[in-house]
């Protein structure tokens, strides 16, 4: 097998996980990286093992013809990567969350993707983690009975939320949700890697087998503190007992019986944080990458297919589109606009102040 050529676009935090992600894959090479800072993106370089700098990412393409690039711009920028890339024959693109700024853009870039024969994923790296797997499993071993319902939580729904809805889904084993209803909260102008997102909002999900989801964001709004234990978790209620899931524990509480507690390789306790990222996180996308690349050899499907990320996101824009429009939203979703942003130009949402977050 011939070495896999790798580049990432964007050299801050994310950029910096999936470029460690590619120096741990095997039969990978990472040749380049793009940032608009090429100081930032020399700084990288160096600890990476000196892929070239480009201030470009048109032109790190053009030079070094990538077989898989990862997108790790904030989200307006998405779709112009993924459109250079697909033209100049990159073979796949791994993209990181929330993909697109709305629904339709989203399909689009799915779309074109498929019509140039390019693998497309998104880092939903956290359903790789061993600590979700091992809850998946004992869901559906029965060991918490018929799962009943599912409560997240998070910051904000756009970017932090498309873990929890792909989590959710996840441990619903895939099955596709046939309504969402949600209200949105406008307060503020609030904004997270430059894309304007909700102050709060609750959403609920159901399935035509009765189970339902509720989601809440907005926790500490004010507060741009990223905090993994406090502000994103999920409980999932069976039948005969719970799952709670929060940072790097999950606790399966059987009623009647002894709970079991299983945690990930670091205690939640005096985990190791590096430069601010979760080591969970930093596993996840070197897992994500790794296979991704892979598949370029096996042929087989990536474990973080476009077609989980577009799921998610259709649940998170049917809400914006359930508060704009006052109804329950039937899925699949037949708007593909940002009812959010729509809303707001249109006048449904009167912020005030401003809170911009970079996590």
């Amino acid at each position: 097998m011939g070495t896999i050529s790798a580049a990432v676009v964007g050299a801050g935090s994310q950029g910096r996980v999936h470029g460690l992600g590619y120096t741990q894959a095997p039969g990978v090479s990472l040749v380049a990286l793009a940032d608009v800072d090429v100081g930032v993106a020399g700084a990288l370089a160096a600890e990476l093992g000196g892929p070239q700098v480009h201030g470009d990412y048109r032109e790190m393409l053009r030079t070094h013809r990538p077989d898989v690039v990862s997108v790790c711009t904030p989200p307006a920028w998405h779709p112009d990567v993924v459109r250079e890339a697909a033209a100049a024959g990159v073979r796949a693109v791994h993209c990181e969350k929330p993909l697109a700024l709305s629904y339709g853009e989203a399909l689009h870039l799915a779309a074109i993707a498929q019509d140039a024969g390019m693998r497309l994923t998104v880092n939903l790296q956290r359903r790789l983690d061993p600590l979700h797997r091992q809850a998946r499993e004992w869901i559906a071993q029965g060991e918490i009975g018929e799962v009943v319902s599912i409560e997240g939580y998070c910051p904000n729904l756009f970017d932090w939320g498309a873990h929890i809805v792909d989590l959710i889904l996840f441990h619903r084993g895939d099955a596709a949700p046939q309504w969402v209803m949600g209200q949105i909260d406008v307060t503020l102008q609030r904004y997270v890697y430059g894309a304007f997102v909700e102050t709060s909002s609750l959403t609920q999900i159901g399935w035509s087998d009765g189970v339902r989801a509720v989601i809440s964001t907005g926790r500490e709004p004010d507060n741009p503190v990223l905090n993994l234990e406090n502000n994103l978790g999920l409980l999932v209620q069976g039948t005969r007992g719970r799952v709670d899931l929060r940072g790097a524990r999950c606790v399966v509480r059987r009623f009647g019986k002894d709970d079991l507690v299983r945690e990930t390789p670091y205690e939640t306790d005096t985990r190791r944080w590096d430069r601010g990222v979760d080591p969970a996180i930093t596993a996840g996308t070197a897992e994500a990458v790794g296979d991704l690349c892979a598949s370029l050899t096996t042929g087989h499907r990536p474990a973080l297919d476009v077609e989980y990320a577009l799921r998610g996101a259709e649940l998170v824009f049917a809400t914006y589109e359930s508060s704009r429009s006052r109804r329950r939203v039937p899925l699949p979703l037949d708007r593909l606009d940002n009812a959010l942003l729509s809303g707001l130009a249109e006048g449904y949402w009167s912020p005030t102040g401003e809170l911009r977050s970079t996590y």
